[in-house]
């Protein structure tokens, strides 16, 4: 057990060191900020010209909330998938650490930093849109945060695995991203998408997490969107699970087809 925690610890470490040495301090804090800002902004905007002033903070929230999908679904999906493009995939098979303990490492400083995200994405909606946090639960906000990142980060380490054999993952990053900002409830109510849209929103992360973070902002109690985020757990954990399970079978696959290694 010590072993393991010592090993995840480490993978926690080196994937901090990965994650931001390419990056100024200066470069962060604009990546910080400047996506935020310009997805708010625009989706709020937007919104406010469809539907009226009064409907801004629907928007301004779910947005905050979808942030945590930069780190999730992009940061996660290019931890596992750029083991092979920069050539370090025959290390990592090579390597004697428990697969499952170097998988989760991968993903927990991209979880961290996705909650970071949504804490800089709240600010900013509070102080260009009036978010009204004064009846939240703020624990019970604070849980759907935690949530949404990590079911995020599942979803994420799934397609990461893919990456494995594929050339270029980030054509699927771009597409689940977009595609959660469409069908999660972050702009367009679920219960107003085609009834199969609505069944693709509540099997993917984000939908539930999003409606709990609604209901918590108004003043409900953690009873009240405990279900709710009992089955954003649970998303996260199959996503989660799927993903290992593509991580060994791909990474025979790419051993045996000589895919270590992009091209």
């Amino acid at each position: 057990m010590n072993a393991h925690l010592g090993a995840f610890a480490r993978s926690c470490w080196f994937q901090y060191r990965a994650m931001f040495n390419w990056a100024t301090p200066i470069g962060y804090l604009s990546y910080k900020l400047l996506q935020p800002v310009g997805q708010i902004l625009f989706f709020t905007q937007l919104g406010i010209f469809a539907q009226g002033r009064s409907h801004a903070l629907y928007f301004a929230l779910g947005n905050a909330i979808q942030l945590t999908a930069i780190n999730g679904v992009f940061g996660v999906v290019m931890t596992v998938a750029n083991e092979r493009q920069y050539g370090t995939l025959p290390l990592l098979l090579g390597a004697p650490q428990n697969r499952l303990v170097s998988f989760l490492g991968r993903a927990t400083i991209h979880i961290l930093d996705g909650i970071s995200g949504v804490v800089v994405g709240l600010i900013i909606a509070v102080a260009l849109y009036g978010l009204d946090l004064s009846h939240a639960d703020i624990g019970g906000l604070a849980i759907c945060i935690v949530l949404v990142s990590f079911a995020t980060a599942g979803l994420g380490l799934m397609f990461g695995s893919v990456g494995l054999i594929m050339r270029d993952v980030m054509i699927v990053g771009n597409t689940v991203y977009y595609l959660m900002l469409v069908v999660c409830g972050v702009n367009i109510p679920v219960d107003r998408l085609p009834h199969w849209l609505q069944l693709v929103s509540y099997s993917i992360p984000m939908t539930r997490g999003i409606e709990a973070a609604r209901l918590a902002v108004a003043g409900q109690s953690l009873e009240r969107i405990l279900p709710l985020l009992a089955g954003e757990l649970a998303v996260g954990v199959l996503y989660a699970m799927v993903g290992y399970a593509l991580l060994l079978l791909l990474e025979n696959r790419a051993r045996r087809g000589g895919l270590q290694e992009a091209y």
